[in-house]
């Protein structure tokens, strides 16, 4: 690491009290973000993404409820909508929150390290040439924001942000629920699917079967892309046990950080 002087009065890490708050003017915010509501509301590098998937989410499902809640009846139509919104939920607080931004050091100065550039457990620090600071332990620049996250796991596009310490939590909430729903909407299109079969008038068993597929399209194909949406999303939070049982973040996983020393 390159030697740099360091400043007496300029803290290692940024105070985590600044995070809380945020400047809207161009010449004090660097990173790539949207601010709105006054700053309440806090979105990632890919908030045309975010969109994408809140309509890939609530398009659907509203159709699929406006078309089938007669046939489903309140106990599974209340359940559904439940499940959709603890999803919903955990989307929105993932999406537009603050993930854990580190704010720059703006003085001029390089902070002070202590301990000749390596933390209190001996783990080597960064020093972040964009932002002027030495990053904590787990913290990275996200290319994408550019900005520095505190226990960055990843940037996820879909959700349009960096998934990081402040909102990896709700990222696990909407993973596990849309993965809950898609599981129990797949359920509930195959009984209504096969109530249509055992309904229909057609002769032999496989006439029924596509009389059931063809009255009852939109079950069709809220059936097809749930099972597409599980096979997904059941990957995705099963990986995600794994690194939570492991204490591992993503970033950390495909690096291989902890390979050749103790993860604490």
């Amino acid at each position: 690491m390159k030697s740099r002087r360091a400043s007496e009065d300029t803290p290692l890490f940024p105070s985590s009290k600044m995070r809380n708050y945020y400047t809207l003017q161009d010449q004090e915010w660097h990173g790539i973000n949207t601010f709105c509501c006054g700053g309440l509301v806090i979105l990632g590098s890919n908030p045309f993404w975010f969109l994408i998937t809140n309509i890939l989410a609530m398009g659907p499902f509203a159709l699929f409820i406006a078309y089938e809640y007669r046939n489903m009846g309140p106990w599974l139509t209340g359940g559904s909508c439940l499940i959709y919104a603890v999803a919903q939920y955990g989307l929105f607080r993932a999406g537009m929150m603050d993930p854990g931004i580190i704010p720059r050091n703006t003085t001029g100065r390089v902070p002070r390290v202590p301990n000749d550039d390596y933390d209190v457990d001996g783990t080597p620090l960064t020093f972040c040439e964009t932002c002027k600071i030495f990053r904590p332990r787990r913290a990275k620049h996200c290319k994408y924001c550019d900005n520095c996250v505190e226990r960055f796991d990843h940037h996820c596009p879909w959700v349009g942000t960096c998934i990081g310490a402040r909102n990896y939590k709700y990222f696990i909430l909407f993973l596990f629920s849309i993965t809950i729903l898609s599981a129990y909407l797949i359920g509930v299109n195959a009984w209504l699917l096969y109530k249509a079969k055992e309904s229909s008038k057609e002769e032999g068993n496989l006439n029924q079967i596509m009389d059931a597929l063809k009255n009852n399209w939109c079950s069709t194909m809220m059936g097809a892309y749930t099972v597409l949406v599980f096979m997904a999303v059941a990957n995705l939070a099963v990986y995600h046990c794994q690194l939570i049982i492991n204490n591992q973040t993503t970033n950390e996983q495909m690096k291989e950080t902890w390979a050749s020393r103790r993860n604490p």
